[in-house]
Order: C-alpha cells, then sequence, then structure tokens
C-alpha cells in the first residue's frame, strides 16, 4: 500500500502547490511562474541530496538514464505545461483541464505497450472515475464555455500527450537512477529551458510575496510532490500511480472549498465520491 499512499500524498501535495499559487498566478504569467518554482525546487533539491549523500553520484549518474529524466521534464512540465496555457487562453479553463487530465488513460496505454506493465479492468475502470471527478469539477465554471476552438482542443490534447510521455521517460529513467537524483537533475534543467521561452528580455514584476508563494508552492509541488510521485512510480508503476495523483485537481476544489469557506455545491460533493470510488478500484 506504499506506492498508492505516496500517490495520493502526491495529489495533495500538488494540489496544496496549486491553491497556494492561485493568488500568485493572477499577477504573475504561468510559464514565469514555472521557471520561479522549478528555479526554488532545484535549489531545494541540492541540499537533500546531500545530505542523502546523492550528490556524490552526481558526475557519475548513468548517462542514459539522466537523458530520460531531463527529457521527461522537458516534455512534461516544459512543453505539456504551454500548451496548457495555450489551450486555456483559446477554449477556457473547464475545457482544457477536461481534455487535459486525459493524461491518464494514455499513459496506462504507454505503459502497457513500453514498460510491460500488466492491464487490469479496475485500473482502466479507477482511471476513468478519476478522469470523470476531474471533468465533473472543471466544468463547474460554466462562464468560459462558449468558445470553441479546434486548435485549442488540439493542443489541450497535446498537453495530455506530453504528460503521458513525459511520464513513461521518467519511468525509464528511474530503472537506473534513484528518486533524489531524478529530480536534482531534471529541474534545474527545465528551469532554464522554462527561462529560455518565457521572454525573458521583457520585464520582471514580480513583488516578495508572490515570490514567496510561488517559492513554497514550488517545495511543495516539485521538491515533495516529485519525490513522492516518482517514489510510487518505482512501487506500483505508471499505469496506476498516474491517475491517482491526476486527481489533484479535486482536492484543490476541496482545499479552496473549505479554505475559503466556501459553499459545498452538488458538483464538488458528486467529484469526491466518483475520485473516491476510483481510488478504490486503483488500490
Amino acid at each position: 500500500m506504499l506506492g498508492e499512499a505516496l500517490a495520493i500524498l502526491t495529489a495533495l501535495m500538488w494540489a496544496a502547490s496549486t491553491v497556494l499559487s492561485a493568488k500568485a498566478l493572477r499577477k504573475v504569467d504561468p510559464i514565469r511562474a514555472n521557471v520561479l518554482k522549478s528555479f526554488f525546487a532545484s535549489l531545494a533539491m541540492f541540499p537533500i541530496a546531500l545530505a542523502a549523500g546523492e550528490l556524490n553520484n552526481l558526475f557519475h549518474a548513468d548517462l542514459e538514464a539522466s537523458v530520460f529524466v531531463v527529457l521527461a521534464a522537458i516534455i512534461g512540465y516544459g512543453i505539456g505545461d504551454t500548451f496548457l496555457f495555450k489551450s486555456i487562453v483559446l477554449v477556457g479553463v473547464s475545457r482544457a483541464y477536461t481534455i487535459a487530465y486525459t493524461s491518464p488513460l494514455f499513459t496506462m496505454i504507454l505503459a502497457v505497450l513500453f514498460l510491460k506493465e500488466p492491464f487490469h479492468v479496475r485500473y482502466l475502470i479507477g482511471t476513468v472515475l478519476t478522469i470523470l471527478s476531474i471533468a465533473l469539477i472543471s466544468l463547474e465554471d460554466k462562464k468560459d464555455l462558449g468558445r470553441v476552438s479546434l486548435k485549442g482542443l488540439l493542443m489541450a490534447l497535446t498537453a495530455a500527450l506530453c504528460w503521458a510521455t513525459g511520464t513513461i521517460f521518467v519511468a525509464l529513467g528511474l530503472k537506473n537512477i534513484s528518486v533524489l537524483l531524478a529530480n536534482t537533475i531534471r529541474y534545474p534543467v527545465l528551469s532554464l529551458f522554462l527561462f529560455l521561452i518565457s521572454r525573458p528580455r521583457k520585464n520582471w514584476r514580480i513583488n516578495e510575496k508572490d515570490l514567496m508563494i510561488l517559492s513554497a508552492s514550488g517545495i511543495l509541488g516539485m521538491v515533495i510532490g516529485g519525490i513522492t510521485f516518482l517514489s510510487s512510480l518505482q512501487f506500483i508503476g505508471a499505469a496506476r500511480a498516474t491517475p491517482l495523483s491526476a486527481s489533484s485537481p479535486v482536492w484543490a476544489s476541496i482545499m479552496s472549498s473549505i479554505s475559503l469557506r466556501e459553499r459545498v455545491t452538488l458538483r464538488l460533493l458528486l467529484s469526491s465520491i466518483l475520485v473516491t470510488l476510483g481510488i478504490y478500484f486503483l488500490v
């Protein structure tokens, strides 16, 4: 049960990270926010790796495994998130998130094909229930459902494929590299990649409060969440770890509802029931 528990903990960490950074994202460009989150995550990973004795292996790490984890970060976080942000502009948050979070289905297919992970009908049922719970909570806000753009929909689908591909690559890399070393290697490269595509010459107007929020968000989501997610991949495989961890939008909505003391809607209640059923089938 450790792998399943770590995957669910990942979802909670990602949800907390999302809720924490929500205010900063009102003022900061999403790509630049990711630059800062990955930068702070990089800084935090070095002392953790040093304390665990992993920095000694940094220059002796398996080259193929290192390439896999770096590609995973660039494709998943870098390209995937960028496509998602562009999709949000074209079709709105609700449609973009609903389509992008079909990624666990693609991950399951790729994991069976390339990682030779076992396929079970109950895993498929659990994955579908989790995706339905995310769709239900994403469609709660109907104000942006009037816009339809084929380009935007395809971008959201591309984001889902990028996330799935990134998960498979990092799973391949973890066969010959430790979780801590994988994060220590991939986050600085990711931060540099995102910085280069963030139009760095434009003025960066970010106040100290937002910097602190994004720093805490990066540590929660990328450092702690990154360690628990990669660990869950090693224990239970990509086909199960991904849908369990992908339930984060539902937990984020629940956390927002509690922290802001908002009314619990029927959609939120049904979404919570669906994600619980999904976890039951996956566990």
